[in-house]
């Protein structure tokens, strides 16, 4: 990866020496080696890769793994290599924002048009690398690290208390502002264009979400499925001749690491985490501890994986100092406090054997592993009552439910709308847009900042009931959702590139076109998954209707830590901001009333791995920042 940054100036003025040595060192914390500038009258570009002659006054720069570089170089009628950002800078020029739609892969790029005064950043579709900007008096920045960015002396470092708030709520919808006033980032597949006279946004491509459905067989499905598979595997490793990938005992990266293990074409080292023996846990319905013996019966089957299990120990010193996280991977706080120390023990396995590339399976789960929520809806939707009828009747045997709980949970509750909804929830006895099961957010700062409107302005429902349908939530997920964790796993590749074959636009394209029947069909969950993989995966994989546990040592990290937080109390309730965030009370509420063990702790998750451990974590990246701005 090569991280860039640029400086323009909209008032006229040149770009003076100071701001460029500024830029290259604000730069220089990031990327290692000879930085390489490119120059306009009123503009600066860096990044430490030389970019080919341009014309007087355009300047192009772009971090980029494109998947269709043959079309591209077809397009713009060029026949030799280049390298990516010559053929991306030339289709743009050519063909704007329908040529930026062209683009398959991931990348980030900015382009200035001395002429034309116009400032061009763009992301690809599912924000696989990362952009921020901020527009100031007569000028704007920007950076594909939000590090580099903050790093530059006229960028303000000034937390936003509603954006911290929502974070704590975990509404996710935000899509543009960051934590800090004033420096936006590039949504995923967005066009930025300023301007003197303005900034404007748009998408420059979005799925079809009313595509017919392309076939009427379900082995049609499962071919193509298996075909867009192997290819978008293929993609993400045709440049890395060693590739680690990331396991668990579940469809999504195990079947990557069974179709990368078919083609034969890297060294593949397989990692991953398991929890410590002995571990003493009350586990939830439908769901697993271990998942070493799933990820054995994969390597048996595919002999060519080399698997190598981690056992993290205790808090990860990512955990247990945050400081590092903030300024070694991204100025953000981070989600999950519990995966962060999981899955960064994993990395730091990877990184001592020299890996830089990490396959993972992240939105395996939004595509073709989809479980099939809205399968009753759908038909009822469809009015095809008398299936709907026997699916509902075969769901409720294989999980023992009320088959009247099940037609109203699954097939009715989806299709009301917002207002429908919120009163049919207040009816079941719970508040629509209460936050406090999972959350330490202050009731107050709720009530101040009036965000119950917000949030049913932006369609956030603290309740998390399915809604709407199957093509319009996941497009919503895989495109928009938690941009904030786009920017960690893009950030994050200064490390650990991390590269998802379930990211691949074609393959998204297509499993937002097969039908939700195909999910869940006959009371089993992922149908369409256990027929495309039946291929690939062993039996203890492909007959598994429950969920691995993440983090399975959460409570042993979090009481590690017990000291630390206990000690954070005091400093958080000296931070303004952390304070007023925070419901202090409750807080110290929970530390006194400490889990005595693991079977304690399990029966209050949701109040200590979710709501505590977030709000310490937010706290103490707010007290990080105040510091700095000291």
């Amino acid at each position: 990866m090569t991280n860039f940054a640029g400086l323009i100036r909209f008032d006229g003025a040149s770009i003076s020496d100071r701001q460029e040595v500024a830029l290259a060192s604000a730069l220089g914390q990031r990327q290692r080696g000879r930085l390489h500038f490119q120059r306009a009258a009123h503009a600066v570009f860096a990044q430490a890769v030389p970019v080919a002659e341009l014309p007087p006054g355009a300047l192009f720069a772009a971090d980029s793994r494109l998947d269709n570089l043959a079309d591209i170089a077809a397009a713009v009628s060029m026949s030799s290599r280049i390298g990516e950002a010559t053929y991306m800078r030339a289709i743009f020029e050519q063909r704007g924002d329908a040529g930026l739609a062209q683009l398959l892969g991931v990348f980030a790029m900015a382009h200035w048009d001395e002429a034309g005064r116009t400032l061009t950043l763009a992301r690809d579709c599912t924000g696989g690398r990362a952009l921020f900007y901020h527009a100031g008096k007569g000028f704007v920045a920007f950076a594909s690290h939000l590090g580099t960015l903050l790093a530059l002396p006229d960028v303000p470092c000034e937390l936003d208390e509603r954006l911290l708030a929502n974070f704590l709520a975990l509404n996710h919808r935000e899509r543009e502002a960051t934590f800090y006033r004033g420096v936006c980032r590039v949504p995923s597949r967005t066009v930025v264009r300023i301007t003197p006279g303005g900034i404007a946004q748009r998408h420059y491509w979005s799925p079809k979400l009313d595509a017919a459905p392309p076939f009427t067989r379900d082995e049609d499905y499962v071919a193509r499925g298996r075909e867009l598979m192997d290819r978008a595997v293929t993609r993400v490793l045709r440049d890395t001749p060693r590739a680690a990938i990331c396991v668990s005992g579940g469809f999504d990266s195990s079947a990557v690491a069974a179709t990368a293990a078919r083609l034969g074409s890297a060294e593949l080292d397989c990692y991953c985490g398991v929890p410590p023996p002995g571990l003493d846990r009350s586990l939830r319905d439908h769901r697993y501890l271990d998942e070493s013996d799933k990820v054995r019966a994969l390597a048996r089957m595919h002999p060519a994986l080399r698997l190598t299990l981690v056992t993290p120990q205790a808090a990860h010193p990512m955990q247990a100092d945050p400081t590092r996280f903030f300024q070694t991977v991204m100025p953000m706080p981070c989600r999950n406090v519990d995966n962060l120390g999981w899955f960064s023990s994993i990395q730091d396995r990877l990184v001592q054997h020299g890996h830089r590339v990490a396959l993972m399976g992240i939105m395996g789960n939004l595509t073709f592993s989809w479980d099939g929520r809205f399968c009753l809806s759908s038909l009822a939707r469809q009015g095809r009552w008398l299936e709907l009828a026997r699916q509902a009747r075969a769901l409720a045997r294989s999980e023992g439910g009320s088959l009247p709980r099940i037609v109203m949970r699954l097939g009715l509750v989806p299709l009301l709308p917002p207002g429908l909804h919120r009163a049919f929830q207040r009816m079941r006895g719970r508040e629509p847009e209460d936050v406090s099961r999972f959350s330490l957010l202050n009731p107050d700062v709720v009530e101040s900042l009036d965000l119950p409107r917000q949030w049913r302005d932006d369609g956030f429902d603290p309740t998390y009931s399915t809604r709407g349908t199957s093509a319009q939530l996941r497009a919503h997920q895989i495109f928009d959702q938690l941009q904030i964790s786009r920017d960690q796993i893009a950030m994050q590749g200064d490390s650990i590139e991390t590269r998802d074959p379930y990211s691949d636009r074609d393959l998204i394209e297509f499993s937002l076109t097969i039908p939700e029947t195909l999910f869940l069909r006959d009371g089993v969950p992922r149908w369409y998954a256990r027929q495309l993989f039946a291929d690939r995966l062993p039996r203890e994989i492909l007959d598994e209707t429950r969920k691995g546990e993440q983090a399975p040592d959460w409570f042993e990290s979090l009481n590690a830590r017990r000291p630390l937080i206990e000690a954070e109390v005091e400093r958080l309730e000296a931070s303004r901001l952390a304070s007023r965030l925070v419901d202090m009370p409750r807080l110290k509420q929970l530390i006194a009333d400490w889990p005595s063990d693991a079977r304690a702790a399990d029966a209050q998750m949701p109040a200590y791995r979710l709501a505590l451990d977030r709000a310490v974590h937010v706290g103490q990246f707010i007290r990080w920042v105040e510091r700095g701005n000291e």
